[in-house]
């Protein structure tokens, strides 16, 4: 009888230690959702940036033109396209040593030639809406809310499982179209 009782106490205090720490994550989440949230809420306000609708009507990213491709040709669904780019983070998330700037992806001239996407299946929804308003040789800064990013998922580094990119994170990414196939 004894022993149940032991084995009851240690579940109870395994049960509360699991609680409050996805608690405290939660709670961490919530603000940074709000913190990012607010960021690209701020951002649609800035007469530099345009706004995009996404195709599927689940949202709109806004984009800063830096510099105007001469191409003409259009960049479909069905579309491959290489490209140059960067993304980084738009808020402070202490929780997970992420700081606003933070690049968490890239891949730029000097790291050799451009990635080469399928827009239908290869990238995600905010890229897509960005890739089939721009045309060869246009760079852009895109920002991308969670929606149309990876939403309520985080993302993780395959071979270490360390998150790399936390649920409801606002992107920013500066693209660059080298190429329509």
């Amino acid at each position: 009888m004894i022993k149940k009782l032991y084995y009851a106490a240690i579940a109870v205090a395994l049960i509360t230690v699991a609680t409050s720490c996805s608690e405290d994550e939660d709670d961490h989440l919530n603000d940074w959702m709000l913190a990012n949230q607010q960021v690209f809420n701020a951002i649609k306000s800035n007469p530099e940036y345009k706004e995009y609708h996404s195709p599927g009507n689940e949202g709109s990213i806004w984009c800063k033109v830096l510099k105007k491709g001469e191409g003409t040709k259009p960049i479909y669904y069905t579309s491959t396209v290489s490209c140059y780019y960067k993304g980084w983070f738009v808020a402070d998330y202490p929780y997970y040593n992420i700081s606003n700037g933070q690049v968490f992806d890239q891949h730029l001239f000097d790291d050799g030639s451009p990635s080469a996407f399928s827009v239908g299946s290869g990238v995600i929804n905010g890229w897509k809406t960005a890739l089939q308003n721009m045309v060869e040789g246009d760079v852009w800064e895109v920002w991308i809310p969670y929606q149309l990013g990876y939403g309520s998922n985080y993302q993780t580094d395959s071979s270490t499982g360390a998150i790399t990119i936390p649920a409801y994170s606002t992107l920013v990414f500066e693209i660059e179209v080298v190429k329509i196939y």
